[in-house]
């Protein structure tokens, strides 16, 4: 199907004009560790190296009672513990299990980008905004808006596009069952629709409705210094194109538009011959070849297309200084047609580092890097999915909590 003879070539070209964009995100990874943070300082002085999260502890008050609960960060002890870092944008693309605490806000502005197909030139970036809040303790909403950037040149299967637009938006809802703390590990079940009008992967527009569970586990391997997390992922995807099909009165499907069947002339009574004149002046001419040319009889809209993929991931993070860590993740991804895993269709191993910082008591990056290193697509040669994956993807989210 490909000539595999021109592919590490023409691989290396892709890899090649990715590397401003992978060089972006890196270099914002770097700035972040020299920005001043006042809360290094403050812990590097008797803290033990254990992290302070997006808020400081409440001062107490008189007689040893502590101040409003609305003073805490998400996973703070009360006075005297120790803190517990927060774990829910740790891992990179792997999710945490920590929630937003009651009566806290946050925003937060997350871009992914996925880069690099077999042949041409790819990249697909998604912009989302983010408002969260929790209406009681474990359950956090998040209603966001998300934009679009697509340039796609020369990819077999795919039109040539250049653009931004306008992609739709999503709920993101997150329950947490099980507390990391009081049991020595944290569980949170996820659920994320959205509703879109442009296909994230190929920047086709249309109706896009999605559907993202995940099951979220983490643990702290070492108290304050090493963390693991692992998440089963399950989306749904159902796009339908822009358009209509047309078919013939024979109910051939045509391959380009032509004329209604209705704008030809009705027979019966008042209608000329071919050759005579009609009350006009006007000669008649060509209608027994018209009623032997193809017409279009039947318009529909275009089938939905309907996808799922079931996937695992595994992170790692390391405190290397006080709020910052360094780690690494694995995924592996499974694409299937339709929406309960009908049919096969592809495979992908990822694996790349994460890093995860916090910016004084409110403000936090976290920015994960993920190359294909394994996988195939059903059909295709090559050891690698490149028509259902992309050959990397990056991550970079800053939010603000308060």
């Amino acid at each position: 199907m490909f000539k595999l003879g021109a592919r590490h070539d023409l691989s290396r070209a892709v890899f090649t004009g990715s590397l401003p964009y992978i060089a972006l995100y890196l270099h914002i990874a770097g700035c972040a560790l020299l920005i001043p943070n006042p809360t290094f300082a403050r812990e590097s002085s008797g803290s033990h190296g254990a992290p302070r999260l997006k808020a400081q502890s409440s001062p107490t008050v008189n007689k040893g009672q502590s101040a409003a609960k609305g003073g805490e960060g998400k996973g703070e002890k009360g006075d005297g513990e120790e803190a517990s870092p927060d774990t829910e944008d740790m891992f990179g693309f792997t999710l945490g299990t920590d929630t937003l605490e009651k009566e806290r806000f946050e925003v937060s502005s997350d871009a992914v980008s996925s880069l690099g197909k077999r042949f041409g030139r790819y990249q697909a970036d998604s912009f989302k905004s983010t408002f969260t809040f929790a209406p009681v303790d474990g359950l956090s909403i998040e209603p966001g808006l998300v934009g679009n950037r697509f340039s796609i040149r020369n990819v077999p299967d795919l039109d040539n596009r250049s653009f931004t637009g306008f992609g739709g938006s999503s709920v993101q809802i997150k329950w947490q069952a099980l507390k990391r703390g009081p049991s020595p590990f944290g569980l949170t079940l996820m659920a994320e629709p959205s509703i879109g009008f442009l296909d994230a992967n190929t920047g086709e527009r249309g109706r896009v409705q999605d559907l993202e569970a995940r099951l979220l586990l983490d643990t702290a391997l070492i108290p304050n210094t090493l963390y693991a997390a692992f998440n089963t992922i399950y989306e749904l995807n159902k796009f339908r194109p822009r358009g209509v099909r047309l078919f013939s009165s024979e109910g051939e499907e045509l391959e380009a538009p032509l004329r209604p069947c209705s704008a030809r002339l009705p027979k019966g009574n008042g209608t000329p011959a071919e050759g005579e004149e009609d009350s006009s002046g006007m000669q008649a001419t060509g209608s027994a070849d018209e009623d032997r040319e193809p017409c279009a009889a039947i318009a529909r809209r275009k089938s939905a297309e309907r996808s799922s993929t079931l996937g695992f991931s595994g992170a790692l993070a390391f405190q290397a200084i006080p709020n910052v860590f360094l780690g690494a993740e694995v995924r592996y991804l499974r694409a299937y047609e339709g929406l309960t895993l009908q049919h096969f269709r592809g495979e992908a191993v990822f694996v790349g580092p994460t890093f995860y910082t916090l910016l004084g008591n409110h403000l936090g990056i976290t920015v994960g890097f993920s190359s294909q290193v394994a996988g195939h697509a059903v059909g295709v040669p090559g050891r690698l999915d490149l028509d259902h994956f992309s050959r990397h993807q990056a991550r970079l989210k800053i939010f603000y909590e308060f």
